[in-house]
């Protein structure tokens, strides 16, 4: 598994609106609005996906780990003679119990229905490798999350901004609108 291929491309990070009159110059409202909530859209399914991949990944590094330290206790007792007791799942909770002697080789799941014999030294190598990409996407992937959860934060805080900005521009216009047709009625009442 490539670290590459668990990577989502670089998403743009949410912008803060901090004056929004001057961001809604030459803008129409309703278009501002849509694109702001297309974006946070984005950001919602971006973190969605980053969840998904990191629940992924969480539930396969135990299995990694397990795997290895079977491997590097078998290489401990590898040419000593000595048995070693294991157990294998065959299915969820069903075990079955073995006894191994000089065991040379382990037969990996690598994925897509394919198991491959590999020898200890080389499957503890792959496993050591596969723990290791694993460890480092979980940790870009939550970087990534933490990101993509303060771009969520912005754009909502930003929708939130523009919105009130309109509640305030139309009050400002029915104050003004009501402000000259009351001092019109009033000069005609003179």
């Amino acid at each position: 598994m490539a670290a590459s291929g668990l990577q989502l491309p670089p998403l743009k990070a949410a912008e803060f609106i901090g004056d929004v009159e001057q961001h809604m110059r030459g803008k129409v409202l309703e278009e501002e609005i849509v694109a702001l909530q297309e974006r946070l859209r984005g950001y919602k399914q971006r973190e969605q996906q980053l969840l998904l991949r990191r629940a992924r990944l969480m539930q396969r590094e135990p299995e990694i780990r397990t795997a290895l330290e079977a491997v590097r206790g078998l290489l401990t007792k590898k040419d000593t003679g000595e048995q070693v007791q294991v157990d294998f799942e065959l299915t969820e909770a069903i075990y079955a119990k073995a006894a191994l002697q000089d065991v040379d080789s382990v037969n990996l799941w690598l994925g897509a229905n394919v198991m491959v014999e590999y020898p200890l030294e080389e499957a503890e190598q792959l496993l050591q490798q596969q723990l290791d990409v694993c460890t480092g996407s979980l940790e870009a992937i939550s970087k990534d999350w933490e990101a993509t959860k303060n771009s969520i934060t912005i754009t909502e805080v930003s929708i939130a901004r523009v919105f009130n900005w309109d509640v305030e521009e139309r009050r400002k216009a029915k104050a003004a609108g009501g402000a000259a047709g009351s001092s019109s009625k009033v000069a005609v009442a003179h």
